[in-house]
């Protein structure tokens, strides 16, 4: 079930969404834009597919509302909304598909960016770190210029004779489930995702919103195309707290 706070105009608008997968890169960049736009919450998702959990706004340490399992936060400047996922899918995904492609087709969102993550051993040329993606994308596909410009390379993975384009993506949690869905239904959908291992992977969220950037152009750069972000407070915490002094 998808509530929203309010009535609200999608539009033409871009949904942006993470698959929750190695190292948490999707989330990672998702929270980067919430809190470097300055995003707000417009509404929740409830779905039996995610384990649920509730806790404070990981963006704002001076308020009292609550996060859920899944979120809505909307950026009305730039006509993006993002569904952040705080905790990992369990059972079969197809009732959490039909349901986020019905909201997505009855707000007439034009658009749909997956943000994902794969193993880094999966990938076949170890100096090559440029991101990956997969898209159904008219605007995106027919447009050589940008995506050269892009420096993206389109998903394949080798067999024994030749590289062939390959919907999965491995450790890349639903990603080309919802993307094939997606596909069927006749919805746009892109999805960009990167090369990585477990552990501190705030460099690879990096990475990935600033290639996100070059397209999309929501976030500030300097003059070397450095993007300019700013960490949620909750990354504090993004380890734990440190270990308790008795313990020495």
């Amino acid at each position: 079930m998808i509530k929203l706070l309010e009535e609200i105009n999608l539009e033409d608008y871009t949904l942006i969404l993470p698959s929750v997968a190695v190292g948490n890169v999707g989330q990672l960049s998702i929270d980067l834009l919430i809190s470097t736009l300055n995003l707000y919450k417009i509404g929740s998702m409830w779905s039996s597919i995610f384990l649920p959990i509730c806790g404070y706004d990981p963006y704002n340490k001076n308020t009292n509302s609550l996060c859920t399992a899944a979120d809505f936060y909307l950026g009305t400047t730039h006509k993006i909304v993002l569904l952040q996922l705080r905790s990992p899918h369990v059972g079969n995904s197809t009732d959490f598909f039909k349901e986020l492609a019905e909201f997505i087709q009855q707000k007439k969102i034009s658009k749909i960016i997956i943000l994902t993550s794969s193993y880094d051993y999966e990938r076949s040329e170890r100096s090559d770190s440029s991101l990956r993606y997969l898209t159904t994308d008219d605007s995106l596909m027919n447009n050589k210029t940008l995506l050269e410009s892009l420096k993206w390379k389109r998903y394949t993975r080798k067999t024994l004779m030749e590289p062939t384009e390959n919907f999965h993506i491995p450790g890349g949690g639903f990603a080309n489930g919802l993307y094939n869905y997606l596909k069927s239904v006749d919805i746009p959908c892109t999805v960009l995702f990167c090369y990585c291992s477990e552990g501190d992977n705030i460099s690879d969220a990096l990475t990935l919103v600033k290639g996100l950037n070059q397209w999309l152009n929501i976030l500030e750069t300097t003059s070397n195309i450095d993007i300019n972000v700013r960490y949620p407070p909750s990354w504090e915490y993004l380890f734990g707290n440190p270990p308790a002094s008795e313990l020495y």
